[in-house]
């Protein structure tokens, strides 16, 4: 049987991740933790692990460079997560399979559940101890977002309301393509917050996750 390198099997601290609809206030909690002296990872990072600026993220069809920001951020991840109680991430490699299912493409999504179970299994992608999910009307997603890249699939309603479905139960939108991965997302810590609760509010059952 296959196993799976679980983020406390490995490390000592726990890796909290944040996904979730795209505007729903999950980078700035992650820039308010930071400020605060909390150890982040931002989206994407540099190898130097400074925070990439959503202006230059890479183009939606680099796929080649968004996977390996989510590699890069588990090596990064790493070091931190022994020097620390708990690191907290602004997505990781779950986001490579939310995308996949927001365009509907089957086999995209078949190809980056294999290629999350290859990772998992040899290390070089870590499963986190935390998921906290956060819920937006795909609708505000969209205003909240007014600059948005023409073309990216997160700016049309229909793969963001797909997007929403995944994020609302990311081991059912994986199953079909791997029950194992499917188990090992339902053995982690879940909650889902909603973008449209005030943001303190959200900010403060962060910092209460990140203490436990």
């Amino acid at each position: 049987m296959e196993t799976i390198n679980a983020c406390s099997d490995t490390v000592l601290g726990q890796l909290v991740v944040l996904e979730g609809m795209p505007g729903a206030g999950k980078t700035t909690i992650v820039e308010q933790l930071a400020a605060a002296g909390c150890p982040v990872l931002g989206e994407y990072t540099t190898c130097d692990g400074d925070t990439v600026p959503l202006n230059a993220h890479p183009g939606v069809d680099e796929d080649a460079t968004h996977q390996a920001n989510w590699v890069r951020k588990t090596v990064q991840s790493r070091p931190l997560l022994l020097r620390h109680p708990a690191v907290v991430c602004d997505r990781d490699w779950l986001s490579a399979l939310a995308y996949a299912y927001s365009t509907g493409d089957t086999g995209l999504l078949a190809a980056r559940t294999a290629w999350a179970v290859d990772g998992l299994h040899d290390g070089t992608l870590l499963l986190a101890d935390t998921y906290l999910l956060f819920d937006l009307d795909p609708q505000v997603s969209l205003q909240r977002r007014p600059a948005a890249p023409t073309g990216h699939p997160w700016s049309i309603i229909g793969p963001l309301r797909r997007l929403r479905d995944f994020y609302d139960a990311p081991d059912a939108a994986v199953g079909a393509h791997s029950p194992m991965l499917a188990a090992l997302l339902r053995s982690r810590t879940r909650r889902h917050l909603s973008g449209h609760d005030a943001a303190e509010a959200n900010l403060a059952f962060v910092r209460a996750e990140v203490a436990r």
